[in-house]
């Protein structure tokens, strides 16, 4: 098994619901683990192209931190979550993103997501 990791991707997203959220972007923290089962723990090559290429989750997560205004911190890790399990090999996706500086009396609110790739044959109902 194969484990990448991004920590604390810093992006302006539009995200909240009280008055100062819905008029200006504020700093999230975006942090990331991807699972790939069944790959080798060392690639045939020393290519990019025989390994998930990292920059291709850094960019899901901006793409989705600014492509608009999400009322809820739940659907923003969710989303990226979901695209990252799209990405070829991934098994499992877990997203953190916090929003810092929230509260004064702590670092700040985060949610995680953590999705799997479920399994197509258990999806079907077999026949007796």
């Amino acid at each position: 098994m194969r484990t990448l990791y991004l920590e604390r991707l810093r992006v302006h997203a539009s995200v909240g619901i009280l008055d100062y959220e819905l008029r200006s972007r504020q700093q999230v923290l975006i942090s990331m683990r991807v699972e790939m089962h069944g790959v080798p723990d060392i690639p045939s090559a020393d290519e990019v192209d025989e390994v998930l290429d990292y920059r291709a989750m850094r960019e899901i997560a901006k793409q989705e931190a600014e492509s608009g205004h999400i009322n809820m911190l739940e659907t923003l890790t969710g989303r990226i979550a979901q695209r990252l399990l799209a990405l070829p090999g991934v098994d499992v996706a877990m997203v953190r993103v916090t929003k810092p500086n929230i509260f004064p009396d702590c670092d700040g609110v985060t949610v995680e997501v953590l999705s799997r790739r479920s399994d197509r044959s258990d999806d079907c109902p077999t026949s007796p």
